[in-house]
């Protein structure tokens, strides 16, 4: 008798499929961590809380609250340590060192074993969608397709786990036909298990969100959140969770600039604590790069916000206020130009709090000459106005001399 061998992404299929027809929903009791048969070795510090472990929204998936956002990484090692801790989500994008990133991760997960961790990467559908608009039908298709297969080759996997619409900076795109297309697509053939957008642009950060609502093809928000966010941002992520979305919050340190902390608490450390607190937050992807940055951010698993931690992070604002932007969106529509001030100052974050020029240029470099800072340079107009006190002027013409 011949014995019918089915692949990875047929099975993830024909479960996904059975699942649905039966109307089944894992709770909270019946999830497990990729990891559940294989527990991971947890080399806390002694006294220090295991890692931690949470639903992410309704998917079935059990994610360490503590995840691994690999978008700077270039040591596979801290990888392998952090699993080696109990983190089991990792996340990744189509663009993300030009696709090293990716190889850089399909290495470690095939080395590690594929089904022990969950994967997530990320592609733009429009790639120049402010230059040419008439073409955003076209292009959403192919730059989707294309930016899929390129990542499921470099990761060496047939599927991911998360599949996410990268970095959502209007609200029409949500509900966008080719994308919703895209996503029942790319399910049905079990190249992503689930789906969902990221978010970081706080001019349309809640009507995105209240547009991916109304849409049952995604299962996954993966925003900005830090304890400086408006207060309008953790409402609608709150609003998103009792729909029954997965919560992964990102930019989780506050532009993770380098400030005086004290013998025993960071300010990084007590950020990532803040978020980690909100029960509306499934996990956190903080960007690590070398095993220090790896220690901080896994003790922050199952810890408590304490006075001490407070205190601290108003510190470590007070002395970043002048450069650190909130992202509360106050100063939209103050320019008469238009420049995304937003985005220009995110490129800034990268290269002063990250200490990596390179991202902060990439940033810069993907506005257009129309949106980005070089109507600064000769601009003496005082209409561009931070509530929080930046000097939106001095840092626009700081970002085109380090940048353009």
């Amino acid at each position: 008798m011949t014995v019918q061998r089915m692949t990875r992404r047929e099975f993830i299929v024909e479960v996904g499929l059975k699942a649905a027809g039966a109307g089944l929903m894992l709770n909270e009791l019946q999830a497990l961590p990729a990891n559940a048969g294989e527990q991971p070795t947890q080399e806390k510090a002694k006294g220090s809380p295991p890692m931690a472990y949470r639903p992410l929204g309704k998917t079935g998936l059990m994610v360490s609250t503590v995840s691994f956002g690999v978008m700077r990484l270039q040591e596979p090692a801290v990888l392998f340590k952090a699993i080696d801790l109990g983190i089991n989500y990792f996340d990744t994008a189509h663009v993300y060192q030009n696709g090293n990133n990716e190889i850089l991760l399909g290495k470690v997960a095939k080395e590690y074993g594929r089904t022990r961790i969950f994967i997530a990467s990320k592609a733009q559908p429009f790639k120049l969608w402010k230059e040419v608009p008439d073409k955003l039908r076209d292009m959403a298709k192919k730059t989707l397709d294309q930016s899929l297969e390129e990542s499921l080759k470099r990761l060496q996997t047939d599927y991911l786990d998360v599949f996410f619409i990268h970095s959502v900076d209007d609200k029409s795109w949500p509900l966008n036909e080719e994308i919703l297309a895209f996503i029942e697509k790319i399910k049905k053939q079990g190249k992503a298990r689930f789906a969902g957008i990221s978010i970081h642009e706080p001019d349309c950060y809640v009507e995105v969100i209240d547009q991916v609502l109304k849409s049952p093809l995604y299962d996954v928000i993966l925003a900005s959140l830090n304890f400086k966010s408006p207060p309008e941002h953790g409402e609608v992520l709150k609003k998103a969770r009792k729909a029954g979305l997965g919560i992964i919050a990102m930019k989780t340190q506050a532009g993770g600039y380098q400030s005086a902390s004290t013998p025993s608490v960071s300010p990084h450390q007590a950020a990532l604590t803040w978020v980690l607190e909100k029960d509306y937050v499934d996990c956190a992807i903080p960007g690590m790069v070398n095993m220090e940055q790896l220690a901080e951010n896994t003790a922050a698993a199952g810890k408590k916000l304490s006075w001490s931690d407070r205190k601290v992070l108003s510190g470590y604002y007070h002395s970043v206020r002048d450069r650190y932007c909130t992202m509360c969106g106050a100063c939209s529509g103050t320019c008469s130009k238009g420049i995304r001030i937003n985005t220009v100052n995110r490129a800034l974050m990268y290269c002063e709090g990250y200490g990596d020029a390179a991202l902060g240029r990439e940033t810069y470099r993907e506005l257009s000459s129309r949106v980005n800072a070089l109507s600064c340079v000769g601009c003496s107009s005082q209409s561009c106005f931070c509530v929080n006190g930046i000097q939106i002027a001095q840092r626009m013409k700081r970002a085109h001399n380090l940048f353009a």
